[in-house]
């Protein structure tokens, strides 16, 4: 049984004053499964509606939405579930596939008998498909509902799998907040463990088996599957053209990742280099984001606060959001690469994918910069709000240990800190270069300085 930190989110919803929750995440991250551990738990009934399984469900918000009447017509399909207020939670499944039931959400949030708890997987896309008369008008429930969003596996929940307790995890932290050396017994098994997490990714499933078999090939042959799956559901939600331009935008980020300049390039997808590709593809993209299978990295045209208002419009890079998923759509060389610490291939993708993963996971957004012009040519992966500091990344997968860009920026921007992800241990050079494993990207919250002010 796979710990998830999200079960703790949701129990403090539950324990406060609440509206109706919506969790939100990319297809097969775990949603149903965890909130029906989470209800069987902590109710005394908890009635199911999946909407992708029975579509039939849906016609119990074709009347009147308010409570009493979506309870009535709720007891004519599921006769047998008790609905005993305050001692039960309503989970409605894949309510994109019932935007009426979304709607409903409002007054149940008003109403207040019942807690409700609805997933949600393609919830930010635009879904061309046949509806009934109405359903694509039904209005959002703004304000009446609260958003959570679950992701994959992040590399601390693959360290609970793997057997790692909580103390070694205070340790690992406590050593990343002092900038100490984790030591030789820490970085060997964390590596390892780092380089599995690399090659399976964090999808529930995949992990599960990989945990049961130690298997790489069985737990590929369900990351595969998964792949497949995210094509099928791009084919199922929309009309061929647009599916056909989605999946060609999806398949191409690993090639992408590949290439010297990692930017997307719309150009790239078809191979054409036409100009008009950016009009052609731009929505695909927006697709695949929203979705949840990819993590843009938007281009800053300068470093400064707030970050958000420095992003260039329309340039990024587009990383998986699983990197497992991200290995399995390279050939079997790039699998065998990480497993052996093979130097010699070109694993920088692939490390840039996984700390930006890392990021999102942990609640921050990747940006990066980029001039390729005069004395202040730079590149830098990634730059990142840590608290109230600036904070530079840069990602070195080889053995390597120059980094030309971070000796250079302070001499053009105003950045607080210089952190350099590598395959060493942690220490602080005289330059006052920040050095740590790849993988304490999963715990860049330990690097934040502690905030005494208010809170907010």
């Amino acid at each position: 049984m796979l710990r998830r930190k999200i079960y703790d989110r949701i129990m403090e919803w539950k324990n406060r004053d609440h509206k109706c929750l919506l969790v939100k995440g990319q297809r097969q991250v775990g949603k149903t499964y965890i909130i029906e551990k989470f209800g069987r738990e902590n109710y005394e009934n908890v009635v199911i509606l999946n909407f992708m399984k029975n579509a039939d469900l849906k016609k119990i918000f074709e009347g009147n939405l308010d409570v009493d009447s979506i309870l009535k017509a709720l007891s004519m399909f599921l006769p047998e579930e008790k609905l005993i207020p305050g001692e039960t939670l309503i989970i409605l499944d894949e309510i994109q596939d019932c935007p009426r039931a979304r709607t409903a959400l409002k007054f149940f949030s008003i109403d207040g008998r019942f807690d409700v708890i609805a997933t949600g997987s393609l919830l930010g896309v635009n879904i061309r498909r046949n509806k009934p008369m109405g359903e694509e008008y039904a209005p959002v429930p703004v304000g009446f509902e609260e958003h959570m969003t679950m992701y994959s596996l992040d590399f601390e929940e693959f360290l609970w799998a793997n057997g790692i307790r909580d103390d070694v995890m205070e340790d690992i932290r406590g050593c990343i907040e002092r900038k100490e050396p984790l030591g030789p017994a820490y970085m060997d098994r964390l590596w390892n463990l780092f380089k599995d997490f690399m090659i399976i990714g964090g999808m529930p499933e995949a992990v599960q088996d990989f945990i049961d078999s130690r298997d790489y090939r069985t737990t590929g042959a369900i990351i595969d599957y998964l792949i497949e799956s995210a094509k099928a559901d791009m084919n199922r939600y929309n009309d061929p053209l647009m599916a056909s331009k989605i999946v060609s935008c999806y398949t191409s980020i690993p090639s992408q990742l590949s290439e010297s300049n990692k930017k997307f390039m719309y150009s790239r997808i078809d191979g054409t280099g036409s100009r008009k590709s950016g009009e052609m593809y731009s929505e695909s993209l927006e697709w695949v984001v929203n979705a949840g299978y990819c993590n843009p990295c938007r281009k800053l045209s300068t470093i400064g606060s707030p970050l958000m208002s420095k992003e260039v419009r329309g340039q990024y890079k587009a990383y998986m959001s699983d990197t497992g998923m991200l290995m399995h759509m390279y050939d079997e060389a790039a699998l065998r690469a990480i497993y052996l610490d093979d130097f010699s291939y070109n694993m920088g993708a692939v490390a840039e994918n996984v700390v930006a993963e890392c990021l999102v996971k942990a609640g921050y957004v990747p940006r990066y910069y980029s001039n390729n012009k005069g004395s202040g040519r730079m590149e830098l992966d990634f730059v990142v709000g840590l608290g109230s500091e600036i904070a530079v990344l840069e990602v070195k997968s080889g053995k390597s240990r120059e980094y030309p860009s971070l000796s250079k920026v302070l001499e053009y921007f105003n950045v607080d800190r210089r952190i350099v992800l590598e395959r060493s241990d942690i220490h602080v050079t005289d330059d006052g270069v920040e050095h740590y494993p790849i993988f304490a990207a999963a715990f860049l919250e330990s690097m934040e300085k502690p905030w005494d002010g208010p809170v907010f």
